[in-house]
């Protein structure tokens, strides 16, 4: 697992926000700076990841609920209504729960 560090546009903007499981009930922080993927992976919650830019699509996840913020190039605007990349991806809101 690589983190990358984010962009100063990016960083500037991001702020903490609750990652959460539906099927699990398990809430985890995600910082800024921090991917889904990666605390995901660091919760022991196995997502295959390959790109980790938004592109290739390996990590895509089905969200329920909350206003995920985009910043991958390989969904579709109708695919981004009930999908997510979470490596790149992030929240608008104070939370984003997840199909997992």
């Amino acid at each position: 697992m690589q983190l990358t560090a984010p962009t100063a546009s990016s960083s500037a903007t991001e702020h903490a926000f609750e990652l959460v499981l539906a099927r699990s009930q398990m809430r985890l922080p995600v910082e800024p700076g921090e991917s889904i993927a990666d605390v995901l992976q660091l919760a022991g919650i196995a997502i295959d990841t390959l790109c980790e830019q938004g592109v290739c699509g390996t990590c895509v996840t089905r969200w329920l609920a909350g206003a995920p913020e985009h910043r991958d190039s390989c969904l579709s605007a109708e695919e981004q209504r009930t999908h997510v990349a979470v490596c790149c991806a992030r929240s608008h809101g104070p939370s984003l729960t997840l199909d997992l």
